[in-house]
Protein backbone atom coordinates (compact mmCIF):
# COMPACT_ATOMS: atom_id res chain seq x y z
CA UNK A 1 0.00 0.00 0.00
CA UNK A 2 1.25 3.22 -1.02
CA UNK A 3 1.54 5.86 2.24
CA UNK A 4 -0.67 8.66 2.77
CA UNK A 5 2.11 11.23 2.22
CA UNK A 6 2.82 9.87 -1.30
CA UNK A 7 -0.80 9.82 -2.57
CA UNK A 8 -2.73 12.43 -5.21
CA UNK A 9 -5.00 14.59 -2.66
CA UNK A 10 -7.95 16.86 -3.07
CA UNK A 11 -6.67 20.28 -2.81
CA UNK A 12 -8.64 22.36 -0.56
CA UNK A 13 -8.86 24.82 -3.65
CA UNK A 14 -7.48 24.66 -7.03
CA UNK A 15 -4.12 26.49 -6.91
CA UNK A 16 -4.68 27.56 -3.29
CA UNK A 17 -6.14 30.85 -5.53
CA UNK A 18 -7.96 32.20 -2.69
CA UNK A 19 -5.59 32.64 1.09
CA UNK A 20 -6.63 33.12 4.44
CA UNK A 21 -4.85 34.18 7.66
CA UNK A 22 -4.85 36.02 11.22
CA UNK A 23 -7.36 35.46 13.26
CA UNK A 24 -10.57 37.57 14.75
CA UNK A 25 -9.93 41.39 14.12
CA UNK A 26 -6.46 40.19 12.33
CA UNK A 27 -8.16 37.83 9.80
CA UNK A 28 -8.35 38.66 6.58
CA UNK A 29 -8.07 36.88 2.99
CA UNK A 30 -6.43 37.72 -0.80
CA UNK A 31 -7.66 36.47 -3.90
CA UNK A 32 -5.10 35.78 -6.87
CA UNK A 33 -6.24 37.85 -10.03
CA UNK A 34 -9.30 36.22 -11.22
CA UNK A 35 -9.23 34.64 -14.77
CA UNK A 36 -11.20 36.60 -17.46
CA UNK A 37 -12.15 33.14 -19.69
CA UNK A 38 -14.52 31.00 -18.63
CA UNK A 39 -17.58 29.42 -19.13
CA UNK A 40 -20.96 29.49 -17.01
CA UNK A 41 -21.06 28.58 -13.72
CA UNK A 42 -22.69 25.00 -14.00
CA UNK A 43 -20.31 24.35 -16.75
CA UNK A 44 -17.25 25.49 -14.70
CA UNK A 45 -18.97 23.17 -11.55
CA UNK A 46 -18.68 20.13 -13.93
CA UNK A 47 -15.03 20.74 -14.50
CA UNK A 48 -13.95 21.04 -10.91
CA UNK A 49 -15.91 17.70 -10.52
CA UNK A 50 -14.42 15.63 -12.41
CA UNK A 51 -11.03 17.35 -11.67
CA UNK A 52 -11.74 16.24 -7.66
CA UNK A 53 -13.45 13.15 -8.31
CA UNK A 54 -9.76 11.93 -10.38
CA UNK A 55 -8.08 13.44 -7.25
CA UNK A 56 -9.88 11.08 -4.57
CA UNK A 57 -8.55 8.57 -2.32
CA UNK A 58 -11.75 5.65 -1.92
CA UNK A 59 -15.25 6.03 -2.75
CA UNK A 60 -16.39 10.35 -3.02
CA UNK A 61 -18.73 11.52 -0.45
CA UNK A 62 -21.26 14.49 -0.40
CA UNK A 63 -22.29 16.01 2.57
CA UNK A 64 -25.83 16.39 2.17
CA UNK A 65 -27.72 18.53 4.47
CA UNK A 66 -30.84 19.14 2.06
CA UNK A 67 -30.11 22.69 1.57
CA UNK A 68 -29.43 24.60 -2.03
CA UNK A 69 -25.79 24.18 -2.06
CA UNK A 70 -25.29 21.25 -1.46
CA UNK A 71 -28.16 19.70 -3.58
CA UNK A 72 -26.12 21.85 -6.40
CA UNK A 73 -22.83 19.81 -5.62
CA UNK A 74 -24.95 16.45 -5.79
CA UNK A 75 -26.47 17.27 -8.86
CA UNK A 76 -23.66 18.69 -10.45
CA UNK A 77 -21.65 14.77 -9.62
CA UNK A 78 -24.76 12.82 -10.38
CA UNK A 79 -25.76 14.87 -13.73
CA UNK A 80 -22.04 14.08 -15.14
CA UNK A 81 -22.83 10.27 -14.08
CA UNK A 82 -20.35 10.33 -11.49
CA UNK A 83 -20.24 7.96 -8.71
CA UNK A 84 -20.90 9.69 -5.30
CA UNK A 85 -22.59 8.76 -1.83
CA UNK A 86 -24.74 11.40 -0.28
CA UNK A 87 -24.12 11.53 3.42
CA UNK A 88 -27.06 12.90 5.44
CA UNK A 89 -26.42 13.37 9.51
CA UNK A 90 -29.81 13.08 11.84
CA UNK A 91 -29.36 14.78 15.11
CA UNK A 92 -31.10 12.30 17.66
CA UNK A 93 -33.54 12.79 18.92
CA UNK A 94 -35.28 14.09 15.83
CA UNK A 95 -33.82 17.44 16.33
CA UNK A 96 -32.61 18.26 12.76
CA UNK A 97 -35.99 16.15 10.97
CA UNK A 98 -37.03 19.30 9.65
CA UNK A 99 -34.03 20.06 7.92
CA UNK A 100 -33.15 16.97 6.27
CA UNK A 101 -36.42 15.88 5.23
CA UNK A 102 -35.35 17.80 1.83
CA UNK A 103 -32.45 15.56 2.09
CA UNK A 104 -34.29 12.73 1.95
CA UNK A 105 -37.11 13.30 -0.45
CA UNK A 106 -34.40 14.08 -3.16
CA UNK A 107 -32.46 10.64 -2.52
CA UNK A 108 -36.08 8.45 -2.85
CA UNK A 109 -36.89 10.45 -5.95
CA UNK A 110 -33.34 9.13 -7.35
CA UNK A 111 -33.55 6.05 -6.01
CA UNK A 112 -30.12 6.68 -4.17
CA UNK A 113 -29.72 5.16 -0.78
CA UNK A 114 -27.53 7.68 1.39
CA UNK A 115 -24.96 7.39 4.08
CA UNK A 116 -26.97 7.90 6.85
CA UNK A 117 -24.80 9.08 10.29
CA UNK A 118 -26.96 9.19 13.31
CA UNK A 119 -25.33 11.24 16.14
CA UNK A 120 -26.66 11.21 19.56
CA UNK A 121 -26.63 15.52 20.27
CA UNK A 122 -27.39 15.64 23.89
CA UNK A 123 -24.37 12.56 24.33
CA UNK A 124 -22.38 14.33 21.97
CA UNK A 125 -22.89 17.48 23.76
CA UNK A 126 -22.42 16.49 27.52
CA UNK A 127 -19.52 14.06 26.29
CA UNK A 128 -17.17 17.05 25.83
CA UNK A 129 -17.00 15.71 21.84
CA UNK A 130 -18.39 19.31 21.21
CA UNK A 131 -15.68 20.81 22.85
CA UNK A 132 -13.00 18.59 21.92
CA UNK A 133 -13.91 19.37 18.31
CA UNK A 134 -14.35 23.08 18.52
CA UNK A 135 -10.98 23.16 19.97
CA UNK A 136 -9.60 21.09 16.51
CA UNK A 137 -11.58 23.26 14.45
CA UNK A 138 -11.00 26.34 15.66
CA UNK A 139 -14.71 27.43 15.27
CA UNK A 140 -17.30 29.49 17.04
CA UNK A 141 -20.27 27.75 15.02
CA UNK A 142 -21.64 24.78 16.79
CA UNK A 143 -23.14 23.17 13.38
CA UNK A 144 -20.01 23.17 12.13
CA UNK A 145 -18.58 20.64 14.88
CA UNK A 146 -21.10 17.48 14.42
CA UNK A 147 -20.22 17.90 10.46
CA UNK A 148 -16.62 17.38 11.51
CA UNK A 149 -17.85 14.53 13.93
CA UNK A 150 -19.78 13.01 10.90
CA UNK A 151 -17.16 13.46 8.74
CA UNK A 152 -14.53 11.44 10.74
CA UNK A 153 -17.01 8.61 10.17
CA UNK A 154 -16.20 8.27 6.75
CA UNK A 155 -13.81 6.29 4.84
CA UNK A 156 -13.04 8.07 1.75
CA UNK A 157 -13.17 11.56 0.59
CA UNK A 158 -15.49 14.32 1.36
CA UNK A 159 -16.44 16.84 -0.14
CA UNK A 160 -18.89 19.68 1.19
CA UNK A 161 -20.29 22.50 -0.34
CA UNK A 162 -18.94 25.95 1.36
CA UNK A 163 -16.89 28.31 -1.05
CA UNK A 164 -20.45 29.85 -2.76
CA UNK A 165 -19.53 33.63 -2.80
CA UNK A 166 -21.25 36.01 -0.41
CA UNK A 167 -22.15 39.45 -0.98
CA UNK A 168 -23.59 42.49 1.51
CA UNK A 169 -25.07 45.60 1.05
CA UNK A 170 -23.76 48.71 2.82
CA UNK A 171 -26.88 50.13 3.46
CA UNK A 172 -25.27 53.22 4.61
CA UNK A 173 -23.58 53.66 0.96
CA UNK A 174 -25.41 51.50 -0.91
CA UNK A 175 -21.72 50.07 -2.15
CA UNK A 176 -21.53 45.74 -2.45
CA UNK A 177 -19.01 44.15 -1.16
CA UNK A 178 -17.64 40.59 -1.46
CA UNK A 179 -17.08 38.67 2.24
CA UNK A 180 -16.19 35.91 3.70
CA UNK A 181 -15.52 34.36 7.40
CA UNK A 182 -12.80 32.80 9.70
CA UNK A 183 -15.16 30.37 10.54
CA UNK A 184 -16.10 29.39 7.03
CA UNK A 185 -12.45 27.29 7.45
CA UNK A 186 -13.32 25.63 10.73
CA UNK A 187 -14.40 22.25 9.24
CA UNK A 188 -11.33 22.69 6.82
CA UNK A 189 -9.24 22.86 9.63
CA UNK A 190 -10.60 19.97 11.22
CA UNK A 191 -9.95 17.62 8.30
CA UNK A 192 -6.79 19.10 8.22
CA UNK A 193 -5.81 17.93 11.55
CA UNK A 194 -7.31 14.58 11.00
CA UNK A 195 -5.58 14.23 7.88
CA UNK A 196 -9.21 13.72 5.50
CA UNK A 197 -9.12 13.97 1.93
CA UNK A 198 -11.32 15.63 0.44
CA UNK A 199 -12.69 20.04 0.18
CA UNK A 200 -15.27 21.65 1.67
CA UNK A 201 -15.31 24.34 -0.39
CA UNK A 202 -17.07 22.91 -3.30
CA UNK A 203 -18.73 26.03 -4.39
CA UNK A 204 -15.89 28.21 -5.28
CA UNK A 205 -13.42 25.38 -5.97
CA UNK A 206 -11.58 26.96 -8.75
CA UNK A 207 -11.04 30.80 -9.75
CA UNK A 208 -13.31 30.11 -13.02
CA UNK A 209 -16.14 29.38 -10.59
CA UNK A 210 -16.18 32.39 -8.73
CA UNK A 211 -15.70 34.48 -12.14
CA UNK A 212 -18.93 33.07 -13.23
CA UNK A 213 -20.94 33.22 -10.57
CA UNK A 214 -19.81 36.81 -9.64
CA UNK A 215 -20.81 38.14 -13.15
CA UNK A 216 -23.62 36.01 -13.17
CA UNK A 217 -26.57 38.86 -14.17
CA UNK A 218 -28.24 38.16 -10.85
CA UNK A 219 -25.26 39.72 -8.98
CA UNK A 220 -24.92 42.57 -11.08
CA UNK A 221 -28.45 43.64 -10.65
CA UNK A 222 -28.03 43.36 -6.29
CA UNK A 223 -24.74 45.29 -7.01
CA UNK A 224 -26.37 47.93 -8.92
CA UNK A 225 -29.15 47.95 -6.68
CA UNK A 226 -31.58 47.02 -9.06
CA UNK A 227 -33.42 44.72 -6.44
CA UNK A 228 -35.02 46.23 -3.71
CA UNK A 229 -34.46 45.69 -0.08
CA UNK A 230 -31.83 43.29 -0.90
CA UNK A 231 -28.97 43.08 1.77
CA UNK A 232 -27.12 39.90 0.27
CA UNK A 233 -27.11 37.19 -2.08
CA UNK A 234 -27.73 34.65 -0.08
CA UNK A 235 -31.89 34.58 -1.16
CA UNK A 236 -30.44 34.55 -4.89
CA UNK A 237 -28.23 31.50 -4.88
CA UNK A 238 -31.40 29.46 -6.21
CA UNK A 239 -31.46 31.88 -9.21
CA UNK A 240 -27.45 31.58 -10.23
CA UNK A 241 -27.68 28.33 -9.17
CA UNK A 242 -30.56 26.99 -11.30
CA UNK A 243 -29.78 29.31 -14.41
CA UNK A 244 -27.49 26.96 -17.16
CA UNK A 245 -28.17 23.45 -15.02
CA UNK A 246 -30.27 20.45 -16.25
CA UNK A 247 -32.01 20.30 -13.31
CA UNK A 248 -33.78 22.55 -11.18
CA UNK A 249 -33.49 23.00 -7.49
CA UNK A 250 -36.73 23.88 -5.67
CA UNK A 251 -36.78 27.10 -3.31
CA UNK A 252 -37.13 25.84 0.40
CA UNK A 253 -36.36 27.61 3.74
CA UNK A 254 -33.15 28.28 4.79
CA UNK A 255 -32.36 26.56 8.02
CA UNK A 256 -29.60 26.14 10.71
CA UNK A 257 -30.70 22.86 11.88
CA UNK A 258 -30.44 24.17 15.46
CA UNK A 259 -33.80 25.63 15.58
CA UNK A 260 -35.44 22.97 17.62
CA UNK A 261 -31.87 22.28 19.64
CA UNK A 262 -32.07 25.86 20.67
CA UNK A 263 -35.80 25.70 22.37
CA UNK A 264 -34.59 21.96 24.00
CA UNK A 265 -33.10 21.10 27.61
CA UNK A 266 -29.91 20.56 25.88
CA UNK A 267 -29.50 24.08 25.18
CA UNK A 268 -28.57 25.02 28.32
CA UNK A 269 -26.26 22.93 29.42
CA UNK A 270 -22.96 24.61 29.99
CA UNK A 271 -21.05 22.82 27.36
CA UNK A 272 -23.45 24.20 24.56
CA UNK A 273 -25.05 27.29 26.04
CA UNK A 274 -21.46 29.08 25.74
CA UNK A 275 -21.90 28.32 22.08
CA UNK A 276 -25.19 29.96 21.13
CA UNK A 277 -25.76 31.17 18.83
CA UNK A 278 -21.92 31.88 18.58
CA UNK A 279 -18.81 32.92 20.73
CA UNK A 280 -16.44 35.44 20.17
CA UNK A 281 -13.65 33.29 19.19
CA UNK A 282 -12.42 32.81 15.24
CA UNK A 283 -15.39 35.87 14.22
CA UNK A 284 -12.83 37.03 12.08
CA UNK A 285 -14.23 38.85 8.70
CA UNK A 286 -12.93 40.48 6.09
CA UNK A 287 -14.47 42.10 2.79
CA UNK A 288 -13.58 44.08 -0.55
CA UNK A 289 -15.60 46.04 -2.95
CA UNK A 290 -17.09 43.94 -5.43
CA UNK A 291 -16.56 46.12 -8.28
CA UNK A 292 -12.99 45.74 -7.28
CA UNK A 293 -12.74 42.17 -7.49
CA UNK A 294 -14.26 41.88 -10.57
CA UNK A 295 -12.64 44.35 -12.31
CA UNK A 296 -11.63 43.33 -15.82
CA UNK A 297 -14.48 40.54 -16.10
CA UNK A 298 -17.19 42.23 -17.77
Amino acid sequence: MVPRKFKKMIPRIKNNFFRASGTGTSWKFEIDKLPTHFDNYFIESCDAAQEIYDLRDGPLHVLYSGGIDSEYTLNVFLSMGIPVVPVIVRLLPNYNDHDTEYAFKFCRSRNIDPLVINIDFDNFVKSGKLDDIQTVAKSSYIIRAFICHAISLINGSVICSEGDPHTIKDEDTGEWYFTAAEDDYSIENYMISKNIDGTTFFCGYTPEMLSSFLVDPRMLELADNKILGKLGNKSSKNIIYNRHTPFIIEERPKYHGFETIVNSDISAHPNLSKYLPTCNTYNGTHKIKYYDLIKGLL
